[in-house]
């Protein structure tokens, strides 16, 4: 999902910027180099197709000519038979090549995509940037016209069949931010930092020359501090913006998910083994707690732990030390984030809760293709929750 947030906001507009000096990205067999790839991933064969030319596409003609930075963006369409790959560069946009029209919410596409651009425009380092509508755990790159969308198996076989290490993979597209999508794509082994939203992402999408003109004067910055760039250039935009309160972006060391992976395992094992002690205590939790704009059913992951200590009738000490290790998870592993003050209690990472008449609706696809869900039993735990 993208909305386009049109609720006036009075009064001052604090947003604040925090980040976690101690995260260190492990670095790929690659090596540190001083050339990037910018690869975009643009699925415009759907409602969205104007918003590329309205936003995005004058935003990338702004960031500066580097001749060691090629910014490519592979783009289907509504307007147009085919897909195309443009080279943009100093304000200039070419065509760089033509293809046959594909399905973009296919995953396979997704795989040559990468492929065909990272044999193309080889580099040191390789951001790729999914451009379209999103939805967590449901999908990314809804192609309208095949009435296809990109699930998370189809993400996970797509890294992982292309077999081309991505330094940066990011979402402008809505509430990709999730630890659903982190495990999934931490499953590869190909993934360093994932960049994305837990929130809805406005129609304005990335403000990328905020976004990448650093890198683009100075391409030896790291995939930790072109990330870092991403998300403080996010909030240059949007930050003076009245109306984008519940706004957020952050980064995430994936390695950093993948190495402390027992703690999710036991927060969920604790919170599936104290549901009959505590069912109640648990609505309360999920009352408290920050949850999405347009999605009710994800939660922050962070907030959600944070309101399981502050109740005091959770009193079971392996719940309670599961919960804190979840937030030392969250903590370590977000380099940085930045929210708007609505969205003030956003950690960076988000994870489903499926109650009500969402669940019987979502039980089947969330609990046979989320690799979250059925590796830690997080769907076991939402189905009894539910029954």
């Amino acid at each position: 999902m993208r909305g386009l947030y049109t609720k006036l906001c009075l009064g001052v507009f604090v947003a604040a910027l925090l980040l976690v000096p101690s995260v260190t990205v492990v670095q790929h067999a690659r090596g540190e180099g001083t050339s990037w790839t910018v690869a975009i991933y643009v699925n415009g064969d759907n409602d969205l197709e104007r918003y590329w030319f309205d936003y995005s596409l004058p935003a990338l003609e702004n960031i500066p000519a580097s001749s060691d930075v090629t910014i490519v963006a592979m783009m289907d369409w509504v307007a147009q038979n085919g897909t195309t790959l443009y080279e943009i560069s100093g304000g200039v946009t070419t065509i760089a090549a033509t293809y046959e029209e594909k399905n973009f919410g296919d995953g396979a596409t997704f795989e040559w995509f990468i492929t065909e651009t990272s044999t193309l425009y080889p580099s040191d380092n390789l951001a790729v940037i999914g451009w379209d509508h999103g939805y967590a755990w449901r999908y990314f790159s809804n192609d309208q016209t095949s009435g296809d969308k990109i699930i998370m198996p189809e993400l996970q076989a797509a890294i992982e069949n292309a077999g081309v290490y991505i330094d940066i993979l990011a979402f402008d597209a809505c509430n990709m931010a999730a630890i659903e999508v982190a495990y999934q794509i931490s499953l590869t082994g190909l993934v360093g930092i994932l960049v994305g939203s837990e929130e809805t992402i406005p129609m304005n999408g990335f403000p990328y020359d905020l976004m990448l003109t650093p890198v683009a004067n100075d391409p030896a910055r790291t995939p930790v501090q072109v990330a870092t760039d991403m998300v403080v250039g996010w909030g240059e935009y949007y930050g003076p913006l009245n109306w984008a309160q519940s706004v957020c972006l952050s980064a995430t060391d994936i390695s950093s998910v993948s190495q402390q992976v027992s703690a999710l395992e036991d927060w969920c094992s604790a919170m599936h083994a104290n549901l009959a002690a505590y069912e109640r205590e648990y609505k309360k939790v999920i009352r408290d707690t920050y949850v999405m704009y347009a999605t009710s059913k994800h939660l922050d992951m962070e907030d959600l732990c944070e309101k399981l200590l502050a109740n005091s009738k959770i009193k079971d000490a392996t719940l309670r030390a599961a919960a804190e290790d979840v937030i030392a998870l969250v903590d370590s592993s977000v380099i940085t984030y930045w929210n708007g003050p609505y969205a003030a209690a956003c950690g960076g990472i988000s994870i489903y809760w499926g109650t009500g008449g969402d669940w019987p609706y979502s039980e089947e696809a969330y609990s046979t293709e989320v690799a979250f869900a059925i590796d830690m039993g997080w769907a076991d735990f939402l189905a009894d929750y539910n029954s």
